[in-house]
């Protein structure tokens, strides 16, 4: 009798309801049910793009998650995110889709479950990214930069940084966790607003102060400030890698007369709409030094990190993001789409190796 693994996919309430096509999705879906769904938005070239890595898109070329994992002779079915600490009944579990908390994480583990896509919530704070980066000898890749709570001594780290940006420890997309803007200031004038703005966070709270890293890239008509997205994928035992040799390059080119007037304004209004390209991590000649500090990162697991590339050439890291690694329409050319990559490696645990 041939074993038949029973796979759930765990999705965030609201994205799994937005691929359902629904107002809210309150229930696991059976195998059935979502082998349904699965032929209906394949075939949808307009269906929001959780459905497209869920259940693919025929237009864009992508099998998606549910098909992959099917072909693989799993029996798939899917669960809100909300709904994880009851009873799964489960061998294997993927959270790509989701956050988890450790201590389930760590239950199921001891209860013989295989977890996938597993990013521990600890790596949402960017302090956190920055200490384990840092603790991997990767020190030279960090911005300098500095955390601060309300109790803090309020002094930059440095001189010599004309610009800096201020952020919460929680946040992306360019704002904090509260859905306000990062903010890009003039450094004698962040020093006279720190004591201030140390005295009105929240207890608990961090503030992160960070050089604003400057960019004259020649692959980009030297634009003064390009951020790099580079997508990985994480498997058990081994060092995290690159998918491919292609990034995605946000191109800014920066107001300074702006911030010199103002002396300080938000991230948007200093770097204003990107101009979006490909490009290659070829030429970043410390790039798998760089790449090689994100050992840390253990699982699998698919990641995007992004990254700036000063004059000097070394990178300076950014940030780690799960969603966007996994929401990523533009990867090299002459891959396949990461999601199905991602989901065609094989799912007993000692197969788990990139090729």
């Amino acid at each position: 009798m041939i074993f038949v693994p029973r796979l759930c996919i765990a999705v965030a309430d609201e994205m799994l309801a937005a691929a359902l096509g629904l107002v809210s999705a309150g229930r696991q879906l059976s195998p059935q049910e979502t082998l349904r769904f699965r032929e209906q938005r394949y075939r949808d070239g307009n269906s929001v793009y959780p459905a497209w890595y869920l259940f693919g898109c025929k237009a864009k070329a992508v099998n998606g998650m549910v098909e992959i994992y099917r072909r693989q002779g799993a029996e798939v079915f899917l669960c809100p995110a909300s709904l994880l600490e009851k009873t799964i009944a489960a061998e294997i579990i993927d959270t790509q889709f989701c956050s988890l908390p450790e201590p389930l994480f760590s239950a199921w583990q001891e209860n013989g479950l295989t977890v996938l896509g597993y990013l521990p919530v600890t790596y949402a704070a960017k302090t956190c990214q920055a200490k384990a980066l840092q603790a991997s000898g990767g020190a030279r890749f960090l911005p300098l930069q500095q955390s601060y709570t309300k109790n803090s001594i309020p002094r930059l780290p440095a001189a010599g940084r004309p610009v800096w940006l201020v952020k919460s420890a929680y946040g992306a997309a360019g704002r904090n966790r509260d859905g306000t803007p990062y903010t890009v200031w003039q450094q004698e004038y962040l020093q006279e607003k720190l004591p201030s703005l140390l005295a009105r966070l929240p207890a608990g709270e961090e503030l992160i102060c960070s050089e604003f890293v400057f960019a004259c890239d020649p692959y980009a008509a030297y634009a003064d400030h390009v951020v790099h997205k580079m997508h990985f994928l994480a498997c058990p035992g081994k060092v995290p890698v690159p998918y491919g040799r292609y990034c995605q390059r946000f191109i800014h080119r920066c107001n300074h007369a702006l911030l010199q007037q103002k002396k300080v304004v938000t991230l948007g209004e200093f770097i204003g709409q990107p101009q979006v390209s490909s490009g290659t991590i070829d030429s970043i000649t410390a790039f798998d030094d760089f790449a090689g500090c994100l050992a840390f990162l253990a699982g699998r697991v698919i990641f995007s990190v992004d990254f700036i590339v000063p004059q000097d050439g070394v990178p300076r890291f950014l940030e780690i993001n799960k969603l966007a690694g996994t929401f990523a329409e533009t990867f090299e050319p002459s891959l396949p789409p990461l999601i199905d990559y991602y989901a065609g490696l094989p799912l007993a645990a000692e197969g788990n190796k990139l090729a």
